[in-house]
Parts: C-alpha cells; structure tokens; sequence
C-alpha cells in the first residue's frame, strides 16, 4: 500500500513494508507528540481502554445485546441547538437526543 502524504523526506510511492523496515532501524521519526500517555494502572483499566463504547443493548450498556442504529437529517438550527445544549450541559448529542426520544415517547 502506498501513501499519499508521508514527509517531505520520502517519496509518496513508500510501501507500508518500508515503512515498517525504516520505524524498525530508527529511522523515520515522530512528527510531533502523541496524544494521550501515562500508565496504566492495572488490566481492568487497560480493559476499559481497550474494550470501546459500550452497547446500548437489552442489556443497556454493559457490552450485551446490539444497539441499533437510525440516522436522521436535521434542520441545521436543530443541529446546532443541540450541540449547544450538549456542551453547556457537559454531555454528548447522541446522549440529548436519546434522552429527548425516551421523554416524547413516555409521554406520548
């Protein structure tokens, strides 16, 4: 496989095998920090890390069942209302527009 954008240094044509040859003998450096860090503090943590968001499933939320999935276009002053809302209320949108679901349909 080749890559479009590598460094200035090395062609476009590099394969994923150089690659891996030139990280292996130290020679293709970091651009930059990583992100993230630290250690770990035992293996559940490193499970956590590891396992991703949970499912939402019959089980809600820890890790049974599927969660299903709709997607719906949304007028963009909706959209935004909703990114707002999230953020002064330090939660995701995917959370507040659940949330909004579960309450009409209660209510319905």
């Amino acid at each position: 496989m080749t890559h479009n954008t590598i460094s200035k240094h090395l062609p476009v044509t590099t394969t994923d095998d150089e690659l891996d040859t030139l990280a292996t003998e130290g020679r293709l450096h970091p651009i930059g920090q990583p992100l993230g860090g630290g250690d770990i503090a035992d293996e559940d943590e490193l499970r956590a890390i590891m396992s991703g968001r949970p499912t939402l499933g019959h089980d809600h939320a820890i890790g049974h069942g599927a969660s299903a999935r709709r997607q719906v276009r949304l007028p963009e002053h909706t959209n935004t209302a909703i990114d707002a809302y999230a953020a002064k209320h330090n939660t995701t949108a995917s959370a507040v527009i659940r949330d909004a679901l579960e309450a009409y349909l209660t209510n319905a």
